[in-house]
């Protein structure tokens, strides 16, 4: 018979206790991971030419510049503010012209997530598009943006075009 006042048992029911309440907050930081551009919209043919149109920047660019589009009521904008703070001043140390832009809806055709990054060169050339970083918080840590720049600086255009990963985006709405 089972004795319920047994160490075995209550250390059984702790655990079992554990590792449901493990199970659950892995499923729910899971389900928080969103695909980037599931829609393949930065794959487009003319993307770069759309996305620059859109924002006005057909103007001949003499410095190389940061664009950030960012949803402000996008609870990962909130996740990665420190990091958007740190990447500011990353792009100004490395003598980028920040352009900041708040997604719209006019943007849902060249901007499938925020928040995104995109990267011009001097010459008005394509250098990166994509999202901050991949992950659950979009942390500094797994920052795309900044391997970028220091790439461009260095005197290499690495043309990436990061769409296939996962994290904490917000999918735009029509």
């Amino acid at each position: 018979m089972l004795n319920l006042s047994s160490p075995h048992f209550l250390k059984f029911i702790i655990l079992a206790w554990l590792g449901l309440v493990i199970s659950g907050l892995v499923y729910f930081q899971v389900s928080q991971l969103k695909s980037f551009d599931s829609d393949r919209i930065l794959l487009q043919d003319g993307w770069f030419l759309s996305f620059k149109k859109q924002l006005g920047l057909n103007t001949q660019i003499h410095e190389a510049s940061l664009v950030l589009v960012i949803e402000q009521n996008c609870g990962c904008a909130k996740q990665a503010k420190a990091h958007i703070t740190a990447l500011k001043r990353f792009a100004d140390e490395k003598g980028f012209n920040i352009i900041e832009h708040p997604y719209s809806a006019e943007l849902h055709h060249v901007i499938p997530a925020t928040p995104a990054a995109v990267i011009i060169d001097k010459n008005g050339e394509f250098v990166y598009a994509g999202p901050l970083s991949k992950g659950l918080a979009c942390s500094q840590g797994s920052g795309f943006v900044e391997t970028a720049m220091t790439n461009l600086v260095a005197g290499f255009n690495s043309k990436l075009l990061v769409a296939d990963t996962k994290g904490c985006y917000c999918k735009n709405r029509v």
